[in-house]
């Protein structure tokens, strides 16, 4: 499938990065709040328009996490396949589409490379202390919600059972590897990264070699069909409201 085709089926539907929004009510708990009927409109209004709303932005957060997604493959190990290039179909709902990270046997992952430290301790300091780590992460990171919905969307997307967020900072000893990677990138628009291979030490997220943290800290859970169930119920909800 080439991209403009990908591409396509992202316009006017519901996708698994902002499905969260879905998930949004009303005060009496059971019809959508303000933040799925918006997204909701956003997609007529792309469904109008034959097109994105928005243009895809290379700002300093995303670069940053799409150029060491490969590296951070290649970290994992042959286990895990790499996806985020493939726009996935419900099987049986058009308008619910998904572009996971990756995939291993029975599970699909995303990667999260935060370019402040203090979004990753946020994410992984549960991991460190035992705690039940995606609930943690529910009810106190500020995208917490959006990941989680994410996960189980691209979950329904896949069949998969089991879900892995996968959260990666460098260690320092890795900046090296890193600035080279972006100096020798050589597709298209070959400055999009060229902050990467100038920025000092200070100016990039890293944490230190042999240090409390881990560069690689994976979240597991296994999918629980109830919110499966809720989830495809929101967007079989919200599909009657697309024009």
């Amino acid at each position: 499938m080439d991209s403009i085709t990908e591409n396509k089926l992202r316009i006017g539907n519901f996708t698994s990065s902002e499905i969260a929004a879905l998930m949004s009510t009303a005060k009496d708990g059971k019809s959508f709040g303000k933040p799925a009927l918006t997204y909701i409109e956003e997609k007529n209004m792309e469904r109008r328009l034959q097109r994105s709303l928005d243009s895809e932005s290379m700002a300093r957060p995303l670069s940053w996490g799409k150029l060491i997604e490969g590296r951070v493959f290649d970290l994992l190990g042959l286990e895990y396949s790499l996806t985020s290039t493939e726009t996935l179909q419900h099987p049986t709902i058009n308008c619910w589409t998904g572009s996971p990270d990756g995939t291993k046997i029975d599970t699909v992952i995303d990667i999260k490379c935060p370019i402040t430290l203090k979004s990753f301790c946020q994410l992984v300091d549960p991991i460190y202390h035992e705690f039940d780590t995606i609930s943690i992460i529910r009810n106190e990171h500020t995208s917490g919600e959006k990941y989680y919905w994410q996960l189980v969307s691209n979950a329904i997307i896949t069949g998969a059972k089991f879900a892995e967020l996968i959260v990666y900072v460098p260690y320092l000893g890795e900046l090296s590897d890193i600035r080279t990677l972006a100096n020798d990138y050589d597709g298209g628009d070959q400055n999009k990264y060229a902050w990467i291979g100038f920025a000092g030490e200070n100016e990039l997220p890293y944490i230190q070699n042999n240090g409390y943290y881990k560069n690689i800290n994976i979240i597991r859970w296994e999918v629980s069909e109830s919110d499966k169930e809720l989830l495809t119920e929101r967007v079989l909800m919200a599909s009657k409201l697309l024009i």
